[in-house]
């Protein structure tokens, strides 16, 4: 009896362990690698409605030579707003792989049950976004019309 009670601790634990990892981000996500000159960058791929709702909402940092690319279906103008971040951002709205708007250093909300009322959307139609810790674009040299390099 005993063993059958530790076996069953076991598998809820280890469902537990899972469940965080894959809430988290960091189990089995899709990734891929942008390349601004010489500079990469591994960026997580969020591509269902679920996903791009949660972005990076709720995630404590940012490193360096990391971010998330947000893939749609078709170019339109997506709004992006920065509910429930903890750190500031910068916003790179793309038209397949050529930039068309940056949003440098998009706050966070001062708290992150407040509902933000500042709204982010590019010029022109876009069909991916990648946010990186802010300050990344001025790093890279990053500017409207430059073409991204993206392995998928």
């Amino acid at each position: 009896m005993t063993k059958y009670i530790l076996a069953f601790l076991g598998i809820i634990i280890v469902g537990v362990i899972v469940i965080i990892l894959f809430s988290s981000g960091g189990f089995l996500s899709k990734s891929a690698t942008a390349s601004f000159g010489s500079q990469k960058v591994t960026l997580e791929v969020v591509d269902t409605q679920q996903s791009r709702e949660k972005g990076l909402s709720g995630r404590a940092l940012l490193k360096e030579n990391q971010g998330m690319l947000f893939l749609f279906d078709e170019p339109a103008i997506p709004v992006f707003w920065m509910k429930g971040m903890k750190f500031p951002i910068d916003i790179i709205f793309l038209n397949n792989n050529k930039i068309v708007t940056i949003y440098k250093d998009a706050p966070a909300p001062k708290t992150t049950t407040e509902t933000p009322t500042i709204y982010y959307q590019p010029s022109y139609p876009s069909n991916k976004v990648i946010e990186l810790k802010a300050g990344a674009s001025d790093k890279y040299k990053l500017k409207v019309g430059d073409i991204v390099k993206l392995s998928l």
